[in-house]
């Protein structure tokens, strides 16, 4: 497993945006941390966004290597 972001906080209704090189895909992600988020593909990134409806959170982004 290599770690893409290691505790990035995301602010309150921000996303974190991670290139796809490689062919990197959504579901080849592990994201460790708070469970309020969402991940999908837009364009040439994947996106990681704050879905908690009143504060940040803290991430850990990791490949399932």
């Amino acid at each position: 497993m290599a770690i893409i972001k290691d505790s990035v906080i995301i602010p309150l209704g921000r996303q974190l945006f991670i290139s796809k090189e490689g062919g990197l895909k959504a579901e080849d992600l592990i994201i460790e941390g708070d469970d309020h988020y969402k991940i999908f593909e837009k364009g040439d990134d994947i996106v990681v966004k704050n879905d908690d409806c009143c504060r940040s959170i803290k991430v850990t982004i990791r490949t399932k290597d």
